[in-house]
Parts: structure tokens; C-alpha cells; sequence
């Protein structure tokens, strides 16, 4: 399929979806949970939290629908509902006074086991990549996430995230650098482990 006849069936699902089409609506979740439950995972660092918030969001698209403009594209949209839903979570949270440090070691263990990268061949890649992606900032690891899994241009994760051009090439390019640097860490120590 097109990319153009790909957005023709996009807009006929997203029309659907408006009148109420419950097949439309759970094309969409299907669709696209899978993307925010890493975003939102990433911003809050608890299941449960990140769960709730991709709940919520959709729940926030689905109701907003009639003013998605298609100025941007939908994923790119409901994307920045995600991370926003995220960023007010976590708002509630410190607000409770939760202690978020202790749940950080929690999270970096459960995007391990949640995440799936289809594209990657084998499973010894996939382990070396997640314990690298669980070394970047937060801010570098949605940016790498949403570019490489999302397949997000530059201009998108601007829009997602609400930062400039230059933050998110910036971001790129640093947490490209610092996977770099733990991959060939962590390769190290595994051969070094093998001798």
C-alpha cells in the first residue's frame, strides 16, 4: 500500500471514528497504543501510571476528534496528547509528594520487558539496545524513540514534544552518541566476560 493510499484509508477511519464507528475507534488504539505506552512509560516510569495516562489520552483524542485539523498527522497529534497527559501526571504526582527516584530502577525495567523492536533480527541486539536506550535522558530517549520506532520526522517530534528544531537535532544527535558510547560499553564488558 501507498503512503497516499495509506492516508486516504487513515482519513476514512478517522471520519468513521467521529460519527462513533466503535471498529474505527479500536483500529486507531490498535493501531497506535503500542508507540504511546513507550512515551508515556518513558515520561512517568510506573506501569500502572503509563497505562492510565494512555487511557486518558485516547479518551482526550477521541473526544477531540472534530478539531483535529490535520495540520499535522494523527499519530503526531495524539502523540502530543500522550506526552502532555504524561507531563500532567507527573505534576499530580509530585503534588502527592511520591518519591520518583524509587521508582526509576522499576522503569527502566519495565520498558525492557514491554518495549518491542520488530526490525531488529536477533534477540542478543534487542538485549544490548534496550540496556542502552535505559541509559539516556528521558529527553534523549523520547526523541531516539519517536524518530527510529515512531518513524517521526524532525518537524513531528517538535510538535510532540514542544521544543525547537534545534533541541530535538540536538537530542538526536547526542543520544546517538551516548548509545553509542553504552553499546560499545556494554559490548566490552560482555566480550571481556566471555574470555
Amino acid at each position: 500500500m501507498t503512503l497516499k493510499e495509506e492516508n486516504k484509508q487513515l482519513d476514512h477511519i478517522l471520519e468513521r471514528a467521529i460519527r462513533g464507528d466503535r471498529s474505527a475507534l479500536a483500529y486507531l488504539v490498535k493501531k497506535y497504543r503500542d508507540l504511546a505506552y513507550t512515551v508515556a512509560i518513558r515520561v512517568v516510569a510506573n506501569r500502572e501510571d503509563a497505562e492510565e495516562v494512555v487511557q486518558d489520552a485516547f479518551l482526550k483524542a477521541f473526544a477531540s476528534l472534530r478539531e483535529f485539523r490535520r495540520a499535522a498527522k494523527f499519530s503526531t497529534w495524539l502523540y502530543r496528547i500522550v506526552y502532555n497527559t504524561a507531563l500532567t501526571k507527573i505534576g499530580q504526582r509530585k503534588m502527592q509528594r511520591v518519591d520518583l527516584d524509587s521508582q526509576d530502577e522499576n522503569a527502566r525495567e519495565l520498558i525492557f520487558e514491554n518495549e518491542q523492536f520488530d526490525l531488529l533480527e536477533s534477540a542478543e541486539r534487542k538485549k544490548y539496545i534496550h540496556l542502552a536506550l535505559g541509559k539516556l535522558t528521558t529527553d534523549d530517549y523520547l526523541v531516539i524513540t519517536l524518530y527510529y520506532i515512531g518513524e517521526k520526522n524532525i518537524a513531528e517530534i517538535c510538535q510532540v514534544l514542544d521544543i525547537k528544531k534545534s533541541a530535538v537535532k540536538m537530542r538526536l544527535l547526542r543520544g546517538r552518541r551516548q548509545l553509542l558510547v553504552e553499546l560499545e560499553r556494554l559490548l566490552s564488558t560482555e566480550i571481556r566476560n566471555l574470555l
